[in-house]
């Protein structure tokens, strides 16, 4: 007996009660075939004789016309290359069938491998069989890297499913240790073959190796070739390793400087410290380095081919400059960041020659008078406050008078021993020290109603302003010394906290024009301290101020007011959300939102006009989001909801309450519909007890009735004990509307999303507390019934667990508490 199941992209045969995990993961892995269709057989077990039968039955019934392209999973490696000829020759239809052992790589790359050319083979039938490539999706230069060479007594060159690696071919054990790693977490690039060069904790490869591997290659080899460090190798005292290899090779050559990783569409690289460990994600990804000319002729220095640029360095001025202040400017260099004067010094060419060092970014400050160099000293100092955890902690700001004279090829180990080095913990020393925080007043309730809006002079009255800088983030150091971090509150005059920076008062949360960024002020959404569900009690709900609600909730049609509690995590012990009435709901049941609408363009006016240019170009660059004539309408409420001005509506409607947040949360739910859908892995975070994970976990199922915010990617530094990870069906990614503040990874659930508790791991040894949760369809039963549905997605969380790599995605402090909380708590 067979059974079918289409699972991710392709179509699984198996023969036992359930999908195996191996066929599983590789099924929500792998990639669509535009040309095939992707079949695999789930063979386990000790079959039936008449299995084959079967399957061709199966495949016959499905009336598919294209080839196929066929993954077998708990057979021997030769059950393939039968199974495509024999298949082949029984439909008529061309089969690709590995031949030799397949072995899954990072991001649903399938390569296959053995003694003899091993690789994909297309079957037909009445024909030879003809190889195709060794990886699936096929890369550009995969040809190039097929074969196991042995290169001399000491070298081997072994080919991966995403490059090809040069290594020691004595030790095996170390080999193996990080030839599984490369295989899990280096993706397949189409267009550029990584040939990594060494293995930590072996001998150093010799160069006459790589010679000898470069002179076998093919020319389509040559051209897509980037060559690693991945490991020691003997090179000349003082020379660098891509120019080292240039003049060798008597060639141009191209260099990563680190291992690839994640996605192949947008690659991270890092740097390899001594055990093979990631070091920090380099900036200036790809170089080019060229021969000299002749024999002891100075190098060429190299250019930066590839580099990324955070957001924290500024607006682009020039090929690889950033501008950081009106008075000064961030180049990125080989070796990390370069902080100097908008025009570039004389010795400009010797600072962008320095040597890259795996273990630490170099923050190079131009220091050409005393007065520049204090400048410069106290903004590289807020830069690399500024930079990742992973970035800042490796971080070693260097004074470019001490850099700048050395020879031309000044080694790493050179540059160390004559200069000035001092860290970010040293860095505050050179930022202005903090003021005393005053007492906080307390605050004045502010109610703010439609137009005409307040003044800042009068909200001014009522609360008192914030100024000062925003705090840098937090480092520690082992020496004890650090800057101010996320968690450390803004201090200004009035030492205001953490909730009111960037805010016009301390614990007022305003939805208007300078809220939301925007010019000219605006109706305002006025959240305090005393109001919310928390202000009385476990069980007080949040008054509506904008008047009685009558005819079940019609008192927001009236009145473009409302009034939203301060965005707060949830407090312990847990609480769960009530289910609210259909006033209450921030999706409204029926597609008819005209009254939503009418009160959205009377409350909301001047946003509307303020924001309608940008709001033009995002639909003008999304045509799928602009249909229809209140696509504009829809789209403000979206972006008005992802900025400082939505940071209250959530737990309004967790609140189960009625009020004038209802019709701006379902202009929001209507805009956040058009957005295209994420799914995969979603991450949040949250502070929870033990004993909150074992409420949760008795509870089974959680339903938000706020907008679940959560991140398409691994994030770095959210706070909170547990890591909540959500394996999405329909979450909406919100990049197009982000500002230049926002997180271009966010995704949204819409208020009424349920979601079903997969797993709850407590705390352990060397491991965080994990939630996994999985959202459940809107036509899904809410507990029984699906359980394959729950066994997919956690075998598809467990296994992104295990493949997950890298330092994460940097949240900024301001939206990190979007992230932070559990669906279905208060």
């Amino acid at each position: 007996m067979i059974t079918r199941h289409t699972v991710g992209n392709a179509l699984v045969l198996h023969a036992s009660e359930r999908i195996s995990t191996e066929a599983r993961t590789v099924a929500l892995s792998v990639d669509r075939d535009p040309d095939n269709d992707i079949v695999i057989l789930d063979l386990q077990h000790e079959l039936p004789f008449d299995i084959w039968d079967t399957v061709a039955t199966e495949l016959r019934r499905q009336r598919l016309r294209r080839g196929i392209r066929l993954v077998v999973c708990g057979a021997r490696p030769e059950t393939g290359a039968l199974a495509g000829q024999w298949l082949s020759d029984r439909l008529g239809r061309p089969v690709i069938a590995p031949f030799g052992r397949m072995i899954p790589g990072a991001a649903g790359l399938l390569f296959v491998h053995a003694t003899d050319p091993g690789g994909w083979v297309c079957y037909r039938r009445g024909h030879t069989p003809v190889w195709q490539s060794k990886r699936y999706p096929v890369p550009a230069w995969d040809g190039a890297a097929v074969d196991h060479l042995t290169i001399s007594s000491t070298c081997a060159a072994e080919p991966l499913p995403g490059g090809v690696w040069l290594r020691e071919s004595r030790d095996e054990a170390a080999v193996a240790v990080h030839g599984s790693h490369l295989t899990s977490t280096m993706p397949c690039l189409p267009d550029a073959m990584p040939v990594l060069v060494g293995c930590p904790g072996t001998a150093p490869l010799r160069l006459d190796d790589i010679a000898r591997f470069w002179r076998g290659l093919a020319p389509e080899g040559r051209e897509h070739a980037r060559f690693v460090q991945y490991g020691p190798v003997a090179l000349p005292d003082g020379e660098q390793f891509g120019q080292a290899l240039a003049d060798l090779l008597r060639s141009p050559v191209r260099v990563f400087t680190g291992v690839p990783s994640g996605r192949p569409d947008g690659p991270a690289m890092f740097t390899v410290d001594a055990d093979g460990r990631p070091g920090w994600q380099v900036f200036a990804e790809e170089l080019a380095y060229r021969p000299r000319e002749t024999l002891g002729a100075k190098a060429v220095t190299p250019r930066i081919l590839r580099h990324r640029a955070p957001p924290e360095l500024g607006e682009p001025v020039g090929p690889r400059v950033y501008q950081y202040a009106h008075d000064a400017v961030v180049e990125v260099i080989p070796s990390g960041l370069w902080l100097r004067a908008p025009e570039p010094p004389r010795h400009a060419d010797r600072i962008r020659a320095v040597p890259m060092d795996p273990n630490r970014v170099r923050l190079v400050v131009d220091d050409p008078a005393p007065a520049a160099a204090d400048r410069h000293r106290e903004l590289a100092g807020d830069l690399a406050a500024r930079l990742d955890p992973a970035t800042r902690r490796r971080a070693a700001v260097q004074p470019s008078s001490l850099v700048a004279p050395g020879r031309p090829g000044l080694s790493a180990r050179g540059i160390e021993a004559g200069t000035y080095r001092h860290t970010t913990g040293h860095a505050a020393d050179l930022l202005p020290a903090p003021s005393v925080p005053a007492p906080v007043p307390e605050p004045v309730p502010v109610a703010v109603a439609g137009p005409p809006a307040p003044s800042a002079s009068e909200v001014a009255v009522a609360v008192p302003a914030v100024a000062g800088p925003a705090a840098l983030p937090e480092t520690t150091l082992p020496d004890g010394s650090g800057l101010p971090g996320p968690g450390a509150e803004a201090t200004g005059p009035h030492g205001a906290g953490p909730d009111a920076a960037g805010l016009p008062g301390a614990g007022l949360s305003v939805v208007g024009s300078e809220a939301a960024g925007l010019p000219g002020a605006g109706p305002g959404v006025a959240g305090l301290d005393g109001i919310g569900p928390d202000a009385n009690g476990p069980e007080a709900a949040a008054p509506d101020v904008a008047g009685p609600v009558l005819d079940g909730g019609a008192g927001w049609a009236t009145s473009p007011t409302m009034t939203l509690p301060v965005h707060r995590p949830a407090p312990a012990p847990v609480r769960f959300q009530r289910t609210p009435g259909d006033d209450a709901r921030g999706v409204r049941p029926g597609p008819d939102l005209d009254e939503e609408r009418t009160w959205f363009r009377r409350a909301f006016r001047r946003e509307i006009a303020a924001v309608s240019a940008d709001v033009a170009d995002v639909l003008a660059a999304h045509p799928a989001l602009a249909g229809g004539a209140d696509a504009v309408e829809y789209a403000t409420a979206v972006r008005l909801y992802l900025s400082a001005a939505g940071d209250g509506l959530d737990q309004a409607l967790r609140s189960a309450e009625p009020g004038g947040h209802v019709p701006f949360a379902r202009c929001v739910s209507a805009g956040v519909r058009r957005l295209p859908v994420h799914r995969g892995v979603a991450y949040a975070g949250a502070g929870l007890t033990t004993a909150d994970l074992r409420r949760i976990a008795q509870r089974r199922v959680l339903t938000d009735w706020g907008f679940t915010n959560a991140l398409a990617e691994p994030p770095a530094d959210l706070p909170g004990t547990v890591e909540v990870l959500i394996w999405s069906a329909t979450a909406r990614r919100t990049a197009a509307f982000e500002t230049g503040d926002g997180v271009p990874a966010r995704v949204l659930f819409l208020p009424g999303t349920a979601f079903t508790v997969l797993q709850v791991q407590e705390p352990e040894a060397g491991a965080p507390a994990r939630l996994l949760l999985r959202e459940l369809a809107v036509e899904e039963p809410p507990v029984d019934g699906r359980v394959r549905f729950d066994a997919l997605a956690l075998a598809a969380l467990r296994q992104h667990l295990v493949r997950r790599t890298g330092p994460g995605t940097p949240v900024p402090a301001a939206a990190a508490r979007r992230f932070t909380g559990v669906p279905g708590l208060r």
